[in-house]
């Protein structure tokens, strides 16, 4: 079997579009095949069905906002939760690569945001969140995860951030330069 780099989406990409990497050793295959049965469970919301691919001491490194998920029930703590701020989340993988023990993916979580999100109440607003992933696979479970987003689009986008062309405008320089006054006489 050989393996490249290309997007898990529903529509089949012909080999010749993406380019082949190298082949597969057996466990990679089995890492990826478990990878590729989890994905579409975030868009059914199936929680029990997505912890099954978990392993019972998972650990989940919420890298941009400095948490850490150990074990199941702290997993599905999260999950929970950002399915009630989420509730039509979907995940669109947009690149996958196996190699080793680990699998390496960037997707896109879309959703509204319809409940509480980072302690912050719900907006209305759509969220659409880019996402890379390291995932550590063990006996064809996930062992452990980092993943990583960027906070600030995902508050702008919930319009608790201001676009950043704000900075360009009067208003927002003021503002700004309010804010940067508070922080400058914090840190001494």
């Amino acid at each position: 079997m050989s393996i490249s780099t290309m997007p898990a989406t529903t529509t089949e990409i012909a080999p010749s579009d993406w380019g082949t990497s190298t082949e597969l050793l057996p466990h990679e295959a089995d890492n990826l095949a478990t990878i590729a049965t989890v994905a579409p469970l975030w868009s059914t919301r199936d929680v029990p069905s997505l912890l099954e691919h978990y392993a019972d001491d998972i650990v989940w490194r919420n890298v941009a906002m400095d948490e850490v998920y150990d074990g199941k029930e702290a997993v599905k703590a999260f999950l929970d939760r950002l399915f009630v701020a989420l509730p039509d989340i979907t995940l669109e993988i947009t690149l996958r690569v196996p190699r080793g023990k680990y699998v390496t993916e960037e997707y896109i979580l879309r959703g509204t945001h319809l409940g509480p999100m980072f302690g912050l109440p719900a907006t209305g607003r759509s969220v659409e969140l880019r996402v890379m992933s390291l995932l550590e696979l063990r006996d064809g479970k996930m062992k452990e995860d980092h993943f990583y987003f960027d906070v600030a689009t995902a508050m702008r986008q919930m319009g608790y951030f201001p676009e950043p062309s704000a900075a360009y405008k009067l208003p927002g320089r003021v503002v700004l330069g309010l804010v940067s006054r508070v922080i400058r006489r914090r840190s001494r």
